[in-house]
């Protein structure tokens, strides 16, 4: 991975895991690479949800500009790393983007690069926070969040990026 690249989060919807992961990880790296979201099934135009951008806002960051967009080739043919949150989105992505399953990685298993079809088994699952629709799921959806960036960063900084 090289640091001019960018760094491309990945969920369902694109309304709450990745734009805050995206966020989180671009103030803790200070746009160095840059950072983005999409999500694989995302309608395109839709805002961040009210408890994603409360939980940025607990935290010093601004989502209220966010809006979703769906994952395509466009993107992907941008990013040096892509970040996705589950294990099933791992295998729709493999599914959907073969040409890219090069530069694939989940955020809950952090520095482990799944290009080969490496075994996501012991990856840390990031739930949706939208299907259980209470604030408790998404306050812990965050913070489970902003720890994984953290330890990726550590990761990629071992790799003279970001």
């Amino acid at each position: 991975m090289t640091a001019r690249g960018t760094i491309l989060f990945v969920c369902s919807g694109n309304t709450c895991r990745s734009p805050l992961a995206a966020v989180l990880a671009a103030a803790r790296w200070e746009g160095r690479p840059p950072c983005a979201s999409a999500g694989l099934d995302a309608v395109p135009g839709c805002p961040a949800t009210a408890e994603s951008c409360d939980q940025a806002r607990d935290r010093g960051l601004d989502l209220s500009r966010h809006r979703s967009r769906p994952l395509d080739a466009a993107l992907l043919d941008e990013a040096d790393w892509v970040l996705l949150m589950t294990p099933g989105q791992l295998v729709r992505f493999r599914a959907r983007f073969p040409r890219h399953a090069g530069r694939i990685g989940l955020l809950g298993l952090p520095g482990i690069d799944l290009a080969d079809g490496g075994d996501a088994a012991s990856a840390e699952t990031i739930d949706d926070p939208y299907r259980a629709g209470t604030s408790l799921a998404y306050a812990r959806m965050a913070d489970q969040v902003e720890r994984l960036v953290a330890a990726w960063t550590a990761e990629l900084r071992g790799r003279n990026a970001p």
